[in-house]
């Protein structure tokens, strides 16, 4: 819909614009990251069944209810907690578990005169949920990492297989259901396209290059190699690796056995194979990712901006990382940003997380570079000196943001000021008219 504006009015409508434009530009400086919506997706258990039987149709609902939270409730500390401290954590009372939900909803409902039959999903809250880690000493890990793409190697003697009809590891990997945690995994397909893309001898001598290439076509960013070998007992040792930008850089060896009640034969030792394969991943990233309550870090990062669709995906990027508890946009000028993030954690774990979010940590020439993936690593040039600071990307000169602290802006209701934004950032000033 267009604005007509008389001539005289001519004036009144270019204030108008630069109000709305100076109004739009606040939002890009608020000096605090909001990452409530990543992290209450991994704060929420989906596909939790429940089956009970009591004297009647709500009794059995409201049982229903209660032991579903308590199930949905161990998923979660299963996924946040590395598996030795999960147990301490997990055991809690009808009341407390309550206090930490924020409710649930229900599918594929049925009910009889004495039958509930569901399947339900839970969200908690995170603020709650943390402090009640952080107070048992347990320690935690909320990154999620991006998919991986599982290499399932077959070793029985005649030597490794891979994409051969014959290996019922990878058909393990393809039919067993995987709980959902912090590890999304990708098995592929097995098709022309992956035989010509990675051998039998690139995926065991850790090709980098190779796997990089298919784990990309796949979504995935790193690749796990997983070598399985089958012992006496029904037991099968795995040779586990993971491979990329997040890898773990070690090998983790282990051997399992399935349980007794498993039945016997390939399928089953192959799919404990599997499910244990998963455990240690999960728990290998958990390690690498842990939150550890008290300590917080403060990361100053340099971030090259060339237009004001790079600055836009940075915050975002920013904001959905979890492990930063905020960030404080130091300075904002035509070509960078300097930043203060600050991490539950240290650098390294930064470095990770950002990983998952496209980005890439690089030590500057101060601090650190925070660039895209994909983003070619700026080289200085003559004139960028001459850029006012404060300048905003993408907008017209002389809409600046003020460096100086939020105290020494101007009172509210200045003419040609916008009121501070939340959280103390300095206001916006717009030019003068003459």
């Amino acid at each position: 819909m267009a604005l007509v504006v008389p001539a005289s009015g001519k004036w009144e409508a270019i204030v108008l614009h630069r109000s709305i434009l100076l109004a739009s530009l606040v939002l890009l400086a608020v000096s605090f990251g909001d990452t409530s919506a990543s992290a209450q997706d991994i704060y929420t258990v989906r596909g939790v069944p429940v089956d009970v039987t009591a004297d009647g149709p709500s009794a059995a609902r409201e049982q229903a209810v209660r032991e579903g939270r308590r199930k949905a409730f161990e998923r979660l500390v299963s996924r946040l907690v590395p598996g030795g401290s999960a147990r301490a954590v997990a055991q809690r009372s009808d009341s407390e578990l309550a206090n930490l939900a924020l409710g649930f909803e229900v599918a594929d409902e049925r009910t009889s005169a004495v039958r509930y039959i569901a399947s339900m999903t839970y969200s908690f809250d995170p603020g709650r949920v943390r402090s009640l880690l952080m107070s048992a000493g347990v320690q935690f890990a909320e990154t999620r990492s991006l998919p991986v793409l599982v290499i399932p190697v077959l070793d029985s003697g005649g030597g490794p297989i891979l994409w051969e009809e014959g290996n019922p590891f990878r058909a393990a990997w393809s039919n067993t259901t995987i709980e959902t945690g912090l590890v999304p995994f990708v098995v592929p397909y097995g098709d022309i396209a992956d035989v010509r893309d990675l051998t039998t001898g690139q995926a065991t001598s850790g090709d980098e290059k190779a796997l990089g290439r298919i784990a990309e076509r796949y979504g995935a960013r790193d690749a796990v190699v997983v070598e399985a070998t089958p012992r006496a007992g029904g037991a099968v040792e795995i040779s586990v690796e993971r491979i990329g930008p997040s890898g773990f850089g070690t090998t983790l060896v282990e051997t399992v056995t399935p349980a007794a009640d498993a039945g016997g034969g390939d399928a089953a030792r192959y799919v404990a194979a599997v499910r244990r394969t998963v455990d240690l991943i999960e728990d290998a990233w958990k390690q690498d990712n842990l939150i550890r309550g008290g300590l917080e870090s403060r990361v100053t990062v340099t971030v090259p901006i060339d237009s004001m669709r790079r600055w836009l995906a940075v915050r975002e990027a920013l904001e959905k990382t979890v492990v930063i508890s905020r960030y404080d946009v130091v300075q904002l000028t035509r070509v960078e940003a300097l930043v203060d993030l600050w991490v539950n954690g240290d650098a390294e774990q930064l470095r990770v997380a950002l990983e998952q979010r496209n980005m890439r940590l690089l030590p500057g020439a101060g601090d650190y570079m925070l660039i895209q993936r994909g983003q070619d690593i700026p080289v200085p040039k003559p004139d960028d000196g001459v850029t006012a600071p404060g300048t905003v990307p993408g907008t017209a000169p002389g809409y600046t943001v003020p460096l100086a602290p939020a105290s020494s802006a101007p009172p509210s209701g200045t003419p040609g000021t916008v009121p501070p934004a939340p959280g103390g950032v300095a206001p916006l000033t717009a030019p003068t008219s003459g």
